[in-house]
């Protein structure tokens, strides 16, 4: 499933792994990406019929793409297959969870720029998953209720890093919120 660098490929995942109403996107680490993950996104709001949060998801998700461009890649010993970045989406009637995957293993921070302070304004809530030991997500929740994820949706993102990233007991850490939900750090 190699592809030319600049191309990106949709990722067809188990079912079990990803559920009914997700999507992703495997995508090269190049100024193309952010572009190729605003029109993944589009078409994948217009089949789960959640064009409404389309403002708000894709200056979330470009954002993360350009953190996971900038961020993300440095410090990763070599690139996973087939490209260094994924983006999925995950649906669950009027509730979104939107998610970049990159090889890097550092945490995302907050203080370094402004781009994470952009994804918390877009963003009912966001944070990145543990690292394992191929990389790291990190995540937005944008509902149309202005709530978190739900908790099927966490269940859905657990078992895609644990896919992704080679964690055998993937977490999710919110930022600045307490856990409530199972499998949250």
């Amino acid at each position: 499933m190699t592809t030319a660098a600049s191309r990106p490929e949709e990722l067809l995942l188990p079912a079990s792994v990803t559920g009914a109403e997700t999507a992703t996107l495997s995508l090269a680490a190049d100024f193309g990406a952010e572009k190729a993950a605003w029109a993944f996104v589009d078409a994948t709001l217009e089949r789960l019929r959640a064009t409404a949060l389309a403002p708000r998801v894709h200056t979330a998700v470009g954002e993360l793409v350009a953190n996971a461009l900038e961020h993300g890649l440095s410090g990763a010993d070599e690139e996973p297959f087939p490209h260094p970045l994924v983006v999925a989406v995950l649906g669950e009637g009027p509730d979104l969870l939107c998610v970049v995957f990159d090889p890097g293993p550092g945490l995302p921070l907050k203080s370094t720029g402004h781009g994470l302070n952009v994804v918390e304004a877009a963003s009912d809530a966001w944070g990145w998953t543990e690292p394992g030991p191929w990389g790291k997500g990190v995540w937005t929740a944008v509902t149309r209720r202005g709530t978190g994820p739900s908790p099927s949706l966490v269940s859905r993102l657990l078992l895609l890093s644990e896919f992704l990233t080679g964690n055998e007991n993937p977490a999710l850490v919110i930022a600045g919120m307490e856990p409530t939900v199972a499998g949250v750090v």
